[in-house]
């Protein structure tokens, strides 16, 4: 007897066991065959082609409206490419009809929202085209950090429902639609992490600065005098607190890829008053402070020059108490605001938390699989 021995190429050749994928009544094999080659291969293909392109540059908003010239053209060309593939590549395998009805129907759901969002985003980044003008820079900025994120919702979206409705979901579908579930659970997570920590941070610095601020308040109505340094240093540390604690907290906040565009502008907003409010008001104070006692120094020989240095120190304390009064006044309703803003973002936090891990739970289970109760 001959015995041939099986060489590594004889093991690369051998036949790979493919599984059988249950088609609707009606539709053979051959049917689905066709259509997966000339239709729904490139679909996915096209699809998955978009959302790494855009990936790349999928900076969060705050670095897209702070990043440098050279970094903004090359996430524009990336995103106007995008926009080229998604109409010529992308958009006719959505106009196909499909021998699955539910695979038809996502297609039409997907051309549906494909002509909307060609309209509202696509049309205003293909009116610039791939150069962008160095005076079209800041309308660039602004216009990638509401478009992205619509570009992608629409890709990820619509790719998950037509790779759902595909025949060989059973066995593929955990593949294509877990790929970023990840990533973005672990961004939904990180950030209520940090705005978890922020209405902590700010819940207790809200506490004390209404505290102190409030009864400082009322001195300067009151007295219209600057207060003395013992009386000013805790109101000193507090502001100190704003600057070195708050704000570092708040631009970590910010520069998270989820922050989403209005809220982004709102908590710019509210950090740029406090941060500028704080800072004026320990200089408006050291000035004011240094004046006082370089007034009290100087003693002049006659009556007339005492009366007058009187008048100078009156009157120093009336203009800089008022300065002080508008400042804290001011500042004290911005950290209101900003721990209300705070507090409802995060209620509303945890609903999109919330409803994104239900979703999970009921898009990834297998097919067969009966509910099951998520624990915390």
């Amino acid at each position: 007897m001959t015995h041939t021995r099986r060489t590594a190429k004889d093991k690369r050749q051998e036949p790979v066991v493919r599984y059988e994928v249950e088609l609707p009544e009606g539709v053979t094999t051959a049917d689905w065959g066709l259509e997966r080659v000339r239709v729904q291969n490139p679909s996915i293909r096209s699809y998955l082609g978009c959302i790494r392109l855009l990936e790349e540059v999928l900076d969060s908003n705050y670095a897209i409206l702070h990043c440098s010239p050279e970094r903004l053209l090359k996430i524009w060309r990336q995103v106007d490419e995008v926009c080229r593939l998604m109409r010529s590549e992308l958009r006719p395998t959505l106009e196909e009809a499909s021998v699955i009805p539910s695979l038809g129907e996502a297609r039409r759901h997907a051309q549906d929202h494909f002509r909307l969002l060609a309209a509202t985003v696509l049309a205003p980044i293909e009116r610039y085209g791939p150069s962008l003008p160095t005076d079209k820079l800041p309308e660039a900025r602004k216009l990638l950090c509401v478009s992205i994120g619509k570009i992608y919702a629409f890709l990820r979206d619509t790719f998950g429902e037509i790779v759902a409705s595909d025949p060989r979901s059973r066995h593929d579908a955990d593949y294509f639609l877990s790929r970023r579930f990840a990533q973005d659970i672990e961004e939904s997570e990180w950030l209520y992490s940090s705005v978890y920590e922020l209405h902590d941070l700010l819940e207790g610095l809200k506490k004390a600065c209404s505290a102190e601020f409030t009864d400082l308040l009322s001195r300067l109505r009151q007295e219209r005098m600057i207060p003395p340094e013992p009386a000013w240093e805790q109101t000193r540390k507090l502001l100190n607190n704003l600057l070195e604690d708050l704000m570092p907290k708040l631009k970590e906040v910010l520069s998270l890829r989820s922050v989403r565009v209005n809220d982004m502008e709102t908590l710019n907003a509210h950090a740029s008053t406090i941060s500028n409010d704080s800072r004026s008001l320990l200089e408006v104070y050291a000035v004011g402070r240094g004046v006082i006692e370089e007034l009290k120094r100087v003693a002049g020989p006659t009556l007339d020059e005492r009366e007058k240095r009187v008048e100078s120190l009156v009157s120093c304390h009336w203009v800089v108490s008022e300065r002080m009064f508008e400042l804290l006044s001011r500042l004290n309703a911005s950290l209101r605001n900003l721990a209300q803003y705070i507090a409802d973002s995060k209620v509303g936090i945890e609903g999109r938390r919330s409803l994104m891990l239900a979703k999970d739970l009921v898009e990834f289970r297998p097919q067969s699989e009966k509910p099951v109760r998520r624990i915390r």
